[in-house]
């Protein structure tokens, strides 16, 4: 085969586009940081990419999920810690009542205090996250205790059918949490009975209790520490359901960083050795150049001796 100057000219230009398209693809893996631009780069690499980039969409959805209930959980530990705090004074209270040594002024004094206790939980109950009221199930717009100024009633009536229904979160792809607490879970109270207003309304009867006088008291003092197991029963729930939480968000945490690893991997240009090959193509790139201008410059002319 005969080569021309011609031939010699399109093989030349040729490497030098080559050269020129590979020094541009590695420019813009070292600006980007990616391995490929388009999916046409690398079909498989972006194929894969595709489907771990919506993995970890779906696990930092699960992530958030998983916080909120975390929030709401929280609230509820915080305002059951504050019911526990205010029973240990309604049974101080109750216990002093049932010294036969009160005068009647005094069981008054005692009353008021623990209807004052009743309206403080009464905005207990009444307890908010974002918004929403954190223990009266899917009616979490509506205050489960109702006031009237600053008045709050001496009982309440709590239905299944308006404040049972649980709070969920989906956390996993099989794995929902309950968020609240509506008064209808199992921790230890009578059956069918809701033990969050039942507390409310036995504080009502204590204060009415107390100005009968220590028998009526006495007779109440069985119920009022069944009150408190009740709330302590209820701490422990919530405490349990927060352990899982934590424990799934660590679970979560370490799967989106898994994740992010191998997406980097996958689709992320490892720095240091497109850095050589660039530099190792640019400088074969000014090598062909002035090999070509050398090259391109001769011609028949140069070969004829004077």
């Amino acid at each position: 085969m005969q080569i021309t100057p011609i031939v010699v000219s399109n093989s030349l230009l040729q490497t030098l586009q080559n050269q020129e398209a590979q020094i541009n693809q590695l420019q813009q893996e070292v600006a980007t940081g990616q391995s490929f631009q388009l999916p046409s780069d690398n079909p498989i690499a972006a194929e894969t990419t595709l489907g771990l980039n919506n993995s970890l969409a779906q696990i930092n959805t699960f992530t958030t999920a998983a916080q909120n209930a975390q929030g709401w959980m929280t609230q509820a530990s915080g305002s059951l810690s504050g019911m526990v705090s205010l029973w240990d004074q309604a049974l101080q209270t109750a216990t002093q009542a049932t010294n036969s040594s009160n005068n009647q002024s005094d069981l008054n004094s005692m009353a008021s205090a623990i209807s004052e206790l009743q309206a403080n939980l009464g905005q207990i109950l009444n307890s908010q996250y974002e918004g929403n009221y954190i223990f009266n199930g899917f009616q979490s717009q509506t205050a489960p205790i109702p006031v009237t100024g600053n008045s709050y009633p001496p009982s309440v009536n709590w239905s299944t059918t308006t404040n049972g229904q649980s709070q969920t979160f989906q956390v996993d792809t099989t794995a929902s949490v309950t968020v609240n607490l509506t008064g209808w879970e199992s921790v230890g109270q009578t059956a069918g009975q809701n033990y969050l207003a039942q507390a409310y309304n036995d504080l009502g009867s204590l204060a009415a209790a107390i100005k009968q006088g220590p028998a009526a008291v006495k007779t109440l003092m069985p119920q009022l520490q069944q009150d408190l197991s009740n709330l302590t029963g209820a701490q422990a729930l919530v405490g349990g359901r927060m352990q899982r939480v934590q424990n799934t968000l660590g679970q979560l945490q370490k799967a989106s960083s898994d994740l992010s690893q191998s997406i980097a991997n996958v689709a992320g240009a490892n720095m240091a050795q497109v850095t050589t090959q660039l530099a190792q193509e640019q400088v074969a790139y000014q090598a062909a150049l002035q090999s070509g201008s050398k090259i391109l410059s001769l011609s028949l002319l140069n070969f004829i001796n004077p």
